[in-house]
């Protein structure tokens, strides 16, 4: 069944910040690691979450509870906590986090699966790296480097278990929108084998690498929406 089909949601492609934060709120989960052994290693600034939630739940709640949506990235870029002091009192815990434009992107995608009749209040976000690198040559510079320390992506084998725990629920729609960049072809290919047996949303032309949700014009932000508000009437037949 296509987008063309059944009745219309309400076309949430150019809603607004304000009006998205009014509803949503953002938090992550941030943590310093030595990626690489050694003392003399690096220390790395990472986030290995951040969660889209309702304004209004308890953050408990959205810590321990199931999302309605999962969603892979390439890397948390410089996703930054709102407070600079995140690593004081609240070190371990999730803390509000300062959204950008991807995640409200995020947060258009939602509504409109509520305007389908679909209970999507809170998304997951996942990262290929758990790496705070916003420049996509320093990212890829860094994975060369580390090679086979890969202790900073979900998907590397020290992880399994805390991967195991996101991907528990094989009903929970996983959203794959990790980007085009071949370098990441190999955790890319992990991710997937994470995500068996989930329903799979996002854009593809290889079936490994996925568009990521804000490309650069805002025309083509519109039509990823709309594609992906098609490919989940398909999948839920609405």
């Amino acid at each position: 069944m296509t987008g063309s089909q059944g009745p219309q949601p309400p076309d949430y492609a150019y809603t607004g910040a304000a009006e998205l934060l009014s509803g949503f709120a953002v938090y992550g989960h941030y943590y310093q690691a030595r990626i690489a052994p050694g003392l003399r290693a690096p220390v790395e600034d990472l986030r290995d979450r951040l969660e889209i939630a309702p304004r209004d739940r308890a953050l408990a709640d959205i810590d321990a509870g199931d999302a309605d949506l999962l969603v892979i990235m390439m890397n948390p870029g410089g996703s930054k906590p709102l407070q600079a002091l995140w690593d004081g009192p609240a070190a371990g815990a999730l803390v509000a986090a300062q959204p950008d434009r991807t995640q409200y992107q995020i947060m258009r995608l939602m509504l409109a699966a509520q305007g389908l009749g679909l209970p999507w209040r809170h998304a997951r976000v996942l990262n290929l790296s758990d790496l705070r690198t916003p420049k996509s040559a320093e990212m890829v510079a860094k994975l060369n480097h580390y090679g086979p320390h890969d202790s900073h992506s979900l998907f590397g084998v020290a992880r399994r278990d805390a991967c195991a725990r996101w991907f528990a629920t094989p009903a929970t729609p996983v959203l794959c929108a990790w980007g085009l960049n071949r370098a990441f072809s190999a955790l890319a290919a992990r991710a997937l084998a994470a995500a068996a047996g989930h329903p799979l949303l996002g854009l593809t032309s290889d079936g490994l690498m996925y568009r990521h949700p804000l490309p650069q014009t805002q025309t083509l932000q519109h039509q990823w929406l709309r594609a992906m508000v098609d490919q989940i009437r398909a999948h839920y037949r609405i």
